[in-house]
């Protein structure tokens, strides 16, 4: 997977009702109804919809998804603070709160602080699938197990959620499903499990309108396959990649790099070169290992 700070699991908030709507939460989802941009459009609609009602929820988690879709994790932290201490509100959104600040935290270095909210997160993910029983909510706490408690227990509801939930028809689903699958094989270094599960996590994907969803599913099957010294198929996707990627995307800057240390790999200079030359260093904020890899492969062309 690319870094693990750009490896993403997203939580879908699920409807209380007794029957769960599926990806409630998908800002991409709620975004096709307008031709405007996606985040003006949510905020927009909070502006004009009434503050604490259940659609005011719903429109202040498809915000949070797409702050977290797009890796803007100081936003995501900003938009979370005013909720976190709350205990009055609904109980899925609750969640999502515990959930998304958890991982905004180890984002940003807060480790201790990141545990202490994933613990909350897990009690009310354990109490509210014993209610409900929706396959997210397994897959939700699989992601929580695998960042801040037991890989190995992770894996095992991973397994249990997709032997229970095969025929189901959600495509978000399989896709979270296999992304995280993907993730706990790639820290095992156990390559080919994590490329066939990410694999399918992009096959089940590679369908919807869900772009952002898309670009994270070949970048990680990419690196897997990159990991796995298969630099050929590495370049192969992510170059697929950049057909569903934002043009302000930080994945435009790491999917480059990426590109152009596979090309290195393969003793392609020129395309290497070529792919690196793609990054505004100066407008880049990347992570020390990201910098530490374009600077050795700068120093070399």
């Amino acid at each position: 997977m690319l870094k693990h700070v750009l490896i993403v699991f997203l939580l879908l908030y699920v409807s209380m009702g007794a029957k769960a709507s599926e990806n409630l939460s998908d800002h991409e989802v709620f975004c096709m109804k307008t031709d405007q941009d996606c985040l003006t459009y949510i905020q927009s609609r909070l502006l004009n919809t009434q503050k604490n009602s259940s659609n005011w929820y719903k429109l202040k988690t498809y915000e949070f998804d797409y702050y977290f879709d797009y890796q803007k994790f100081d936003n995501l932290h900003s938009a979370l603070s005013p909720f976190v201490d709350q205990e009055e509100l609904p109980g899925a959104f609750k969640i999502q709160v515990y959930f998304y600040y958890a991982k905004s935290l180890n984002y940003l270095g807060d480790k201790q602080q990141a545990k202490a909210y994933a613990a909350k997160a897990f009690a009310q993910l354990d109490e509210i699938y014993n209610v409900f029983g929706d396959p997210l909510r397994l897959v939700e706490l699989a992601n929580l197990q695998h960042i801040f408690g037991d890989k190995k227990k992770a894996l095992r509801v991973l397994l249990d959620a997709e032997k229970r939930y095969a025929k189901s028809s959600d495509a978000i689903f399989h896709f979270e499903l296999h992304i995280n699958k993907g993730h706990i094989y790639y820290n095992w270094q156990q390559y080919p499990q994590a490329i066939e599960s990410n694999l399918k996590a992009y096959n089940a994907i590679k369908r919807t309108k869900h772009h952002a969803k898309t670009v994270i599913a070949l970048g990680n099957l990419a690196f897997s396959y990159f990991k796995h010294n298969d630099f050929n198929n590495a370049v192969k996707y992510y170059k697929t990649a950049f057909d569903y990627i934002e043009p302000d995307s930080i994945y435009q800057a790491t999917y480059s790099l990426r590109l152009a240390q596979s090309y290195w790999e393969l003793g392609n200079k020129t395309q290497a070169a070529l792919w690196l030359n793609k990054i505004d260093i100066t407008n880049v904020e990347f992570s020390k290992s990201h910098a530490k890899i374009y600077n050795e492969i700068k120093s070399k062309i």
